[in-house]
């Protein structure tokens, strides 16, 4: 008969790691937003294990006046970076303007939200802060 340190021994540790899953039902990108809508930041956000790697969920509250989660992108969330500053919690209460743009991901073509303060503008090669309008630029004028 063997020990119980023997029978222990014969077992494998495993290590698991606890799930964490966000309640409630997801933004869906051209039903629930659309491009140029404002949605309203509702919580401090969380980090979830994605299928690739973590995402940064937050709750929003959409045009319609639905809160549902979202996922916010590392470029959305550089943009509110910027904007912000990086303590999440005073994102709470504000608005951001999503962006909609085909992208490919894992092979298929597939819209994406980008993230903005309301007030960026589409431009050549991206989003951008408002620029000073050409009215607000001081004209130097050079003597002859």
């Amino acid at each position: 008969m063997q020990s119980l340190k023997e029978l222990l021994n014969n077992y494998k540790i495993m290590k698991v790691e606890k799930k964490i899953s966000v309640q409630g039902d997801w933004i869906k990108l051209k039903e629930d937003v659309d491009e140029g809508d404002l949605v309203e930041i509702t919580d401090a956000g969380q980090i979830i294990a994605g299928d690739f790697g973590d995402r940064h969920t937050f709750k929003v509250e959409t045009a319609k006046g639905d809160v549902k989660n979202m996922s916010f992108n590392q470029t959305s969330m550089n943009y509110l970076i910027d904007v912000y500053g990086g303590e999440t919690e005073k994102w709470i209460g504000k608005k951001v303007k999503v962006w909609i743009v085909k992208s490919n991901v894992a092979g298929k073509l597939r819209n994406i939200a980008y993230l903005t303060a309301p007030n960026w503008i589409e431009g050549p090669e991206g989003y951008y802060p408002p620029t000073k309008d050409v009215d607000d630029i001081p004209v130097i004028n050079e003597e002859e």
